[in-house]
């Protein structure tokens, strides 16, 4: 008999019926208790604060904008939100949209690749658990930031994995190292090696985009230097995708940053076959207009302001 004036029984009552989505029935068969037993348990959580339950407006989507990038760009689906006054609100929008957005995408067992970036970790926090058996995720990339920010390939997908109930893998390797030779070296390594093999299945890929500038987060991380940057640039550069630099076209830009690099390449990015770019701000959208003209990604998540800067006839 569950006993209701212990929080830790309340807790874990909330937490089956809010984290893992189990009806009030199957709770009560699984703790062996009565419904109505479920059902104090749970308002006394919200009594005690353990949960919260408040009102969410539907995704504020723009589907005329999202049309006209679709026939733009010759991409199956666009997903685009308004424009916040500040870009934290923007992000929080466009996060919760492309989650609502790529939840009827995953199928049972679906492998989901991962990149970094602030956008992708804000998809992540607004996706929600399914009941999709042999679902899995993987990073995209080796370790770009601080291991324990909510921003890092690992984190993004261990937290998503965490919220859909699937299995993660990780990518125990830096997204670059100083010389070919310890790249070869780390991915001939056992788990590197099967970490490449699982994003080989990925049917699945949610990626950040970032542009060619000294403020891009891969060099704000340490992944390329200011210099380097600028020497991709000077090669016809104009976005990346897991430190995987291309041109105007979309077009992969040799470097020799590519033998030091440890993430999936532009080609293994285009052979998944639903790839959702998600970013926006003025600084993205060449790098944006260029993926998706070069069918590096088929989906995009933005904002207006952005979505109008690609939709301009006075923009290359």
């Amino acid at each position: 008999m569950a006993n209701l004036r212990d929080p830790s029984v309340i807790l874990r009552i909330a937490r089956m019926r809010y984290e893992e989505k189990r009806s009030q029935q199957d709770i009560a068969a699984m703790l062996g208790i009565s419904s109505s037993t479920v059902s104090r348990a749970l308002k006394q959580a919200r009594d005690l604060g353990f949960v919260e339950i408040r009102v969410v407006p539907p995704s504020d989507r723009l589907p005329d904008l999202e049309h006209a990038l679709e026939e733009k760009f010759g991409v199956p689906s666009a997903v685009v939100v308004h424009t916040a006054e500040d870009g934290a609100q923007t992000r929080h929008r466009l996060g919760r949209a492309v989650a609502e957005f790529l939840a009827p995408v995953l199928r049972a067992d679906t492998v989901i690749g991962v990149s970094d970036g602030r956008t992708t970790a804000t998809v992540v926090q607004h996706m929600s658990r399914t009941s999709l058996p042999g679902l899995e995720v993987v990073p995209l990339i080796g370790g770009v930031g601080m291991v324990d920010a909510p921003t890092h390939p690992h984190e993004v997908a261990r937290e998503l994995a965490m919220r859909i109930g699937a299995r993660t893998w990780q990518l125990p390797a830096p997204a670059m190292v100083d010389c070919h030779e310890t790249a070869a070296t780390l991915v001939d390594a056992p788990i590197v090696r099967a970490a490449f093999e699982v994003i080989r299945r990925c049917s699945v890929a949610l990626v950040g985009v970032g542009a060619i500038s000294p403020e891009a987060a891969i060099v704000r991380h340490g992944v390329v230097t200011v210099d380097e940057i600028a020497g991709v640039g000077a090669l016809g550069a104009v976005g990346s995708i897991c430190a995987r630099f291309y041109d105007g076209e979309g077009n992969a830009v040799p470097s020799e940053l590519d033998a030091r690099t440890l993430a999936i390449t532009l080609p293994q990015l285009k052979s998944i076959p639903f790839r959702i770019a998600v970013a926006n701000g003025e600084a993205k959208v060449p790098a944006l207009r260029a993926g998706l003209r070069g069918r590096i990604v088929n989906s995009l998540g933005t904002d207006e302001a952005t979505a109008h800067a690609l939709l301009s006839r006075n923009v290359l």
